[in-house]
């Protein structure tokens, strides 16, 4: 029999073009691996394969696609393996909730909270959780409460469940450490910045990073994030000294693991900024902002992005406040105008820049 590629309805050269969609994706030849996916697609239509192994090579051929931000396509395949699998009369579990989370993860790159976290959930709850499988599911819940900094009420009560499963397993499971650590800092995050719970964000802040510290026996960025968090809390309950203290440990961790042009490390550099303002140490604080605004301004330079600029917006602004109440009126002027000369920052920070000139008396 003829068994060339494009030739063929053969199994075999479905199987064939599977192996070699394999090899380009290790290789991230995507658009190559895309094609013979969508080969061994149509062969295995062709020749009328089990609708299980059709939902397979559509839920790869839906990851291929997101990878490449075909996320149309992408979530027409995921939701087509989805059908599949869903209607099969010997339903496995496993492979229904992966392509809840193929699907999922289509809607959080295109930044869909509720319908991210709606498939998410359908995928943890067909899972139990002492399956393997399950750590996979709640790394992909935490990863997205994390991405997405929603409001959203359902990334909440994930982000709890996730957290309330780890701490009664208590430790009687082999789960990764690390997701067992993050899931804690993720939700603390998500309480603090509603302003809520402020003594159970503190224990599991403690509690996540002392499991950091267990893991990771020399510095890890990951201690870096968790005491930024710290910071955080502290700040926010007006405790400005113990918040400094936590930021400057928090941007020596990230100095010494990833590095001082890194954007936690600016970040840190930035909130101790802030903490030294609150105490009014303004000389303290535009030190801490102009070293954050000049590592900001190389980045912006040298083809940041536009987070990037609106950040160094941020910081400019920051530095200018700092400079007013020092008395440094020419200085303060000086960092408004760099920050409203800069391209695509938010209306509302260009407003802000524009309405503090006025009360300087400066057009």
């Amino acid at each position: 029999p003829e068994y060339r590629l494009g030739t063929s309805n053969h199994p075999k050269i479905a199987k064939l073009s599977q192996m070699l969609a394999s090899l380009y994706s290790k290789q991230d030849k995507l658009d190559k691996a895309e094609g013979f996916v969508r080969k061994a697609l149509r062969i295995m239509l062709g020749y009328g394969a089990r609708q299980e192994e059709v939902a397979k090579v559509r839920y790869e051929l839906g990851i291929l696609l997101r990878e490449q931000g075909k996320l149309r396509e992408a979530l027409e395949e995921h939701n087509h393996a989805l059908r599949i699998r869903c209607s099969l009369p010997s339903l496995d579990p496993h492979e229904v909730a992966e392509s809840h989370i193929g699907v999922g993860n289509v809607f959080l790159t295109l930044q869909k909270p509720d319908e991210t976290f709606a498939h998410f959930e359908e995928a943890y709850n067909m899972i139990p959780t002492d399956s393997p499988y399950s750590a996979k599911i709640r790394l992909c819940i935490v990863n997205a409460a994390q991405q997405l900094d929603t409001d959203n009420s359902l990334s909440l009560a994930l982000c709890e469940r996730v957290v309330g499963d780890f701490d009664r397993e208590n430790g009687t499971l082999a789960v990764d450490g690390e997701t067992r650590a993050l899931a804690k800092l993720v939700l603390a995050s998500i309480y603090i910045k509603r302003n809520v719970r402020f003594q159970d964000a503190g224990r599991m802040l403690d509690s996540g990073l002392q499991i950091v510290r267990e893991i990771y026996p020399r510095r890890h960025a990951r201690e870096g994030d968790f005491l930024a968090c710290i910071g955080d809390l502290y700040f926010r309950q007006g405790k400005h000294g113990d918040a400094l203290a936590a930021f400057r440990k928090a941007e020596k961790v990230f100095r010494q693991t990833i590095g001082v042009c890194a954007s936690n490390t600016i970040n840190a550099m930035f909130q101790a900024g802030r903490a030294l303002l609150a105490q009014g140490k303004f000389s303290m604080a535009a030190t801490k902002f102009e070293e954050a605004v000049a590592i900001r301004r190389g980045i912006v330079t040298d083809g940041g992005d536009a987070h990037a600029t609106h950040l160094l917006g941020r910081d400019l602004f920051s530095l200018a406040v700092c400079r007013q109440e020092a008395g440094d009126l020419s200085g303060a002027v000086a960092c408004l105008r760099e920050c409203r000369g800069l391209s695509g920052i938010p209306e509302r920070l260009s407003f802000d820049c524009a309405e503090m000139l006025a009360e300087l008396g400066v057009e």
